[in-house]
């Protein structure tokens, strides 16, 4: 592997890590820096109400504004990192544990996989409980 793949895979590792940082914190406009505009989320198995595709950066963050609103705690913990050799690819375990407003506790175990251009995050291939995200999902819809 080249230094330069080295690197990139380096920097694609720290903008997952930031990822999870500024969702963390609820950052979301932050967070929203490190989309590509033509990004995509890909939701394999979604909540019944939840989209399976969200397509375009602003529609990214504009739907997460709405998201994380509906949430008092919110923490994303990294389990495990799984950068692809000779990839764009960075494949990531973490588990959620979050209050929504009113008290409601929120947890879940993910496997999420993240895609790159231009250092910018592409694509977003989130993979997780959607019997358990159902609270989150019934919140925003009552929101």
């Amino acid at each position: 592997m080249s230094q330069s793949t080295q690197q990139l895979g380096a920097d694609h590792v720290a903008t997952v890590r930031e990822f999870f940082r500024l969702l963390s914190m609820k950052d979301v406009t932050g967070w929203g820096e490190l989309w590509h505009a033509d990004a995509m989320i890909m939701v394999p198995y979604p909540s019944d109400g939840f989209a399976s595709v969200i397509r375009g950066k602003d529609d990214i963050i504009s739907g997460f504004h709405g998201l994380m609103g509906n949430f008092e705690t919110f923490d994303a913990q990294i389990t495990g990192i799984y950068p692809a050799v000779d990839s764009d690819a960075v494949c990531v375990e973490y588990h959620n544990v979050a209050t929504l407003i009113g008290g409601t506790e929120y947890t879940n175990d993910n496997i999420a996989v993240f895609r790159f251009t231009d250092s910018l995050i592409s694509e977003y291939h989130d993979y997780f409980d959607p019997r358990r995200f159902q609270v989150v999902v019934d919140a925003l819809l009552k929101a």
